[in-house]
């Protein structure tokens, strides 16, 4: 069953996880996870998306944060020139532009994402999410990485 849960069940566990404060609880909410998921006793699709340092099947993404902004510019079609790509771009420096997430990539990214895209969630399923990073660690090159980016954008933004 787990190749057909979707991505936004486990965000939604690891939402709770990060308010919960009782280790007791997290516990006791992910084994009920693991329960009502991952019935058929699959559990390497969730876990290699919960600890992916861990994932000795799927090789290193090749992106630092200057590659990474560049495929996000290319993959949302946002004219390198607007705000958003400077900041993408720009992401350690302060500026009048820069916003209150400065010097952290992966805050800025998430406030232009979720700016351009919105923040409903399209049904990518973790079995989606995991071919998607098994083709974007085998990627070559920007240009494919920057097309794994466009779909999964679209797939996670336009499938209900």
């Amino acid at each position: 069953m787990t190749e057909q849960t979707k991505f936004s069940v486990l965000c939604s566990l690891f939402t709770w996880t990060q308010r919960t404060k009782s280790s007791f609880k997290k516990r006791s909410k992910f084994r009920k996870f693991l329960d009502s998921f991952c019935t058929d006793r699959n559990f390497f699709p969730a876990i290699r998306l919960i600890l992916p340092n861990l994932d000795r099947e799927r090789g290193t993404y090749g992106l630092k944060e200057h590659v990474l902004a560049t495929c996000l510019i290319d993959a949302l079609a946002i004219s390198k020139d607007s705000d958003d790509a400077v900041r993408l771009i720009n992401w350690r420096k302060g500026g009048a532009k820069t916003g209150s997430n400065v010097g952290n990539f992966a805050l800025v990214a998430t406030e232009v994402l979720q700016r351009r895209q919105g923040t409903a969630s399209g049904g990518l399923t973790i079995k989606e999410l995991n071919d998607l990073l098994d083709q974007l660690s085998s990627s070559e090159n920007r240009a494919e990485k920057t097309l794994v980016f466009s779909t999964l954008i679209q797939r996670q933004m336009h499938r209900k």
